[in-house]
């Protein structure tokens, strides 16, 4: 027996089925962004933990070798030096006695290691320029206009 649809039912299963299948695609689709934004979040996890985490590096030369000391990078071993020599800290001067030197000025040199007067007269201005960079705007031509190097030397000296 043939089932037979008039004009009228044999649209709306059409529609129907038009309908489920837009709607499992959308669901796909749904799907599909989710998987991949929770993807990426979880990468990002993982590499701020990897960020965390010490690193250990195993010598390839010996494979006999199990106590090995802890290699330690580069900031990690100027601040242990910090923490066991607080005597060999220099004095911190005050930097805004150097005419031009403000309060944002000596705080940038703070923040690149010059806090007395001697380290900076240490300083050449296109060095200093550089390093101040990622702090300040200054120029190699203002620091020897206004004598920056020069006047520390001065201060240092009394």
């Amino acid at each position: 027996m043939e089932a037979k649809f008039s004009g009228n039912q044999s649209l709306k299963r059409v529609d129907f089925m038009y309908k489920t299948a837009r709607n499992i695609a959308v669901l796909g689709t749904g799907l599909g962004i989710s998987a991949v934004v929770g993807w990426l979040f979880l990468r990002e996890h993982r590499r701020n933990q990897a960020d965390d985490a010490p690193v250990l590096i195993k010598s390839q030369l010996r494979a006999d070798a199990v106590d090995m000391p802890n290699i330690v990078l580069p900031l990690d071993a100027i601040e242990d030096i910090e923490q066991e020599n607080p005597s060999t800290t220099p004095a911190q001067d005050d930097l805004t006695q150097i005419n031009d030197i403000g309060p944002r000025f000596a705080e940038a040199l703070h923040a690149i290691g010059i806090t007395n007067y001697a380290l900076l007269a240490a300083q050449t201005p296109e060095i200093l320029a550089e390093k101040l960079l990622p702090y300040v705007r200054v120029s190699a031509q203002r620091i020897q206009d206004k004598k920056w190097i020069t006047q520390a030397a001065k201060l240092a000296n009394h």
